[in-house]
């Protein structure tokens, strides 16, 4: 009786196994349809000996949406070497937006793989999330357009690239994940792969680096490329891949090509790919990657592929307008050797970005106050908007090749929707200071064109000119402002000498006329700088018949203020000035005397050379020039002296950031910005929130960690209508452990 039940237990194994031992690597991907309906596909390779394979014709998929499904296999392919492809799709119908994670297990993987214990008793699990928002459009999954099987060889460099697509032109971010099993967690004892310096994946190229394999047998890793829109995830696919390794003497094939390469749309690219093999071995040179995928003018091989010592083909893209994005297109080239017993790829990513040309022909005019651009009509019909830019001071950068969007110091004045616009003016410019424009496109996903060449004005001189609203240098502690101007250099002809000036003072909001004749500097002794919050001046100028002749841009005194406390002094300061503030000077009084502790070209400063309890006195000094030539410069200006006494350590607070999702921008006071509810908000130590509408256009974007959102479109500069607009909010902050991160996304409804 016990040699029958032993017979039927190992022929119930050897049945089990046969039948079992089949699933290698698998991945499902979608294809949107119209409305709530998809396509998927699901694709899994399988070991050609095991009858489970056959017996699979059809195989059970979860919707996410609370049904399951069978779906038919449409093809069975023996492709040799104990793999067999197997292809299923069905289309399914969601029945309303939300996000839904699409999966499929199988029972059971093959016997064998190395990283995954007892692999032949382990379900092959793998699943794909879809999001479905029709705000920010819908969704095709990425296609992953190199197979999921591969093999490489002990002791040397192993090299795969999925070489993934997506038709809509999202990013694409990668990372590896481990591999799932049983109810879609993650499989006991699984390890990825044993290296003897490191295994991993690019998160931008995705390319996955063995370095390098230190035993033979099978393996299996997974990783998930991530779809980003707007930086708002979108949707995202997991590969479940096999490696089989080997020992072998063999080395990996050599490609010669470059690896990054950029062109303005509407040029053609052209390069040769060549491969040879240091072992002398026979090359196949093939490549994939969304370039020869396009709908619309793909690129071609020629030829498709090569076999030989030195095989090699040319690379040709007529680039169109269409073609512009964000991201850079990619290329993968796969070079194969014919060695035996193993053949052994090489892999190499080519980046290709596909560039907008610049605005053509800027040209700007000055009429009294104003500057009046203008350029050539823009040649790309698909770009979403026109954006003009403007910096004090002129440098003329030319951008770099490859450099699209504009460096860091401009200020963005105006987004012009569509491309159609030709002009722009910009109203009541500050005299002094020579004005640099810049121009350039945005398209539909982001993507900024090459900025145009710059263009500089300079108004008249013929107003008088604010360069001192200073503390008394000789006597900081009296805090009495001395101001000082300048006489315009360009006199209108008719007005006649002398002149005189009258200074009007702006104490916090009160306006009122403190000085009358023809002197250009006057000290004010009715004021405290250091007991003031706002503090401006403006001068008129006029001549012997009193007509005005103009008046000058107000000036702000520099308003210092420092906040004391966990053993350190956080000083800040502001000055509204039409001049430019080149850099600033802190100073600290050390043993009855102020000492210079910093100079910084910001507009904060922090002294950690401070103790609890004492008290501390500051003053910080400003450098600026007027761009203007004739006008002395620097321009210095002191604050007043500050007295701090330093808190004793506080606790860390408890951290905590909730967002509304109604706000009523009524002007009534109540509830009129969009801003969070927080605790501990001195624990921020970074924020960025980007709002957005339906069709994916960016409303308002802000660094500032409360957000204030008056709900205006940064596009229009006009109030948003009522409706339902969408938040993606990101936060770090001194937690208990050390910095952390906050992420949050949803939708913000605005009633009026």
């Amino acid at each position: 009786m016990r040699k029958l039940l032993l017979i039927f237990g190992l022929l119930f194994c050897f049945a089990f196994t046969a039948k079992a031992t089949h699933q290698r690597a698998a991945e499902i991907t979608y294809t949107w349809l119209g409305g709530n309906a998809y396509e998927f596909t699901l694709t899994c390779f399988t070991y050609t000996p095991s009858p489970a394979g056959l017996q699979r014709d059809s195989l059970l998929v979860q919707w996410g949406d609370g049904t399951q499904e069978y779906i038919p296999r449409v093809v069975l392919q023996n492709l040799g070497d104990d793999y067999t492809l197997n292809v299923y799709k069905k289309i399914h119908n969601f029945s309303s937006s939300g996000t839904y994670t699409i999966s499929m297990e199988d029972a059971n993987r093959n016997y064998g793989v190395v990283n995954v214990p007892n692999s032949v008793m382990v379900p092959m699990h793998i699943e794909t999330e879809l999001v479905i928002n029709p705000f920010l459009g819908y969704n095709n999954s990425v296609q992953l357009l190199n197979a999921p099987v591969d093999k490489g060889c002990v002791g040397k460099l192993y090299l795969h690239n999925p070489s993934a697509y997506d038709p809509d032109g999202d990013s694409l971010s990668y990372k590896l994940v481990n591999c799932k099993g049983l109810d879609g967690l993650d499989v006991p004892g699984y390890t990825f792969p044993q290296a003897s310096q490191s295994f991993e994946i690019d998160p931008m190229t995705g390319e996955l680096r063995w370095d390098v394999p230190v035993m033979q047998g099978e393996y299996n890793v997974a990783f998930m490329v991530e779809e980003w829109r707007h930086g708002i995830k979108i949707g995202s696919v997991i590969r479940d891949m096999q490696i089989l390794i080997s020992v072998c003497d063999n080395d990996l094939p050599e490609i010669q090509c470059d690896e990054q390469y950029c062109l303005l749309a509407g040029q053609q690219l052209d390069f040769l790919i060549s491969a040879s093999d240091p072992d002398g071995d026979n090359v196949t040179l093939t490549a994939s990657g969304a370039p020869l995928e396009l709908s619309v003018s793909p690129a071609i091989l020629n030829p498709e592929s090569d076999f030989g010592l030195h095989p090699q083909m040319e690379f040709i893209w007529s680039t169109n307008h269409v073609h512009i994005r964000n991201t850079p297109y990619q290329l993968v080239i796969h070079a194969k050797d014919d060695a035996t017993p193993v053949s052994l790829t090489n892999v190499r990513t080519v980046s290709i970005s596909v560039m907008g040309p610049k605005v053509q022909n800027l040209f700007a005019e000055v009429h009294g106050h104003d500057a009046i651009l203008s350029w050539t009509a823009y040649p790309c019909s698909n770009a979403v908007a026109l954006l003009v830019y403007r910096k004090a001071g002129c440098d003329g950068y030319e951008p770099d090749a490859c450099e699209t969007g504009i460096r860091a110091g401009y200020q963005l004045l105006a987004t012009l929707n569509g491309a159609t616009a030709t002009t722009y003016t910009d109203h009541d410019l500050p005299q002094g200071v020579a004005y640099e424009y810049r121009v350039l496109a945005q398209f539909p996903d982001g993507a900024l064109s090459i900025v145009s060449d710059a263009v500089c004005v300079e108004l008249k001189n013929d107003s008088p000119l604010m360069t001192h609203v200073t503390n008394d240098s000789v006597d900081l502690v009296s805090g009495q402002v001395v101001t000082c101007w300048t006489q315009p250099k360009e006199i209108d002809e008719q007005f006649v000498a002398p002149f005189s000036y009258t200074l009007t003072r702006i104490l916090d909001g009160e306006a009122s006329a403190v000085y009358e004749g023809a002197d250009t500097t006057f000290r004010d002794a009715n004021v405290d700088l250091a007991m003031t919050n706002s503090l401006l001046y403006k001068v008129e100028m006029r001549d012997a018949q009193q007509q005005l002749m103009g008046t000058s841009v107000s000036a702000s005194a520099v308003m210092l203020t420092v906040n004391g406390t966990n053993n350190e002094a956080l000083l800040t300061w502001t000055e509204a000035v039409p001049w430019l503030v080149d850099s600033t000077q802190v100073f600290k009084e050390v043993d009855d005397h102020f000492v210079r502790i910093a100079t910084v070209e910001g507009m904060e400063y922090t002294d950690t050379d401070v103790e609890s309890d004492e008290t501390y006195r500051y003053y910080v000094r400003t450098f600026g020039h007027y761009t203007m030539e004739g006008i002395l410069r620097p321009l210095v200006n002191y604050s007043a002296i500050v007295i701090v006494n330093i808190g004793q350590e506080e606790p860390i607070e408890e951290f905590s950031y909730q967002l509304p999702n109604v706000f009523t921008p009524n002007g009534d006071g109540i509830n009129d910005v969009f801003e969070p509810k927080v605790t501990g908000l001195s624990l921020i130590s970074g924020a960025k929130t980007v709002i957005f509408n339906r069709w994916g256009n960016i409303l308002h974007d802000t660094e500032d960690p409360l957000i204030q959102w008056d709900g205006k479109s940064k596009l229009t500069k006009m109030d948003c209508p009522p409706g339902t607009y969408f938040y993606v909010t990101d936060i770090t902050y001194i937690g208990a452990t050390g910095e952390e991160s906050l992420h949050l996304q949803g939708s913000i409804t605005v009633v009026r």
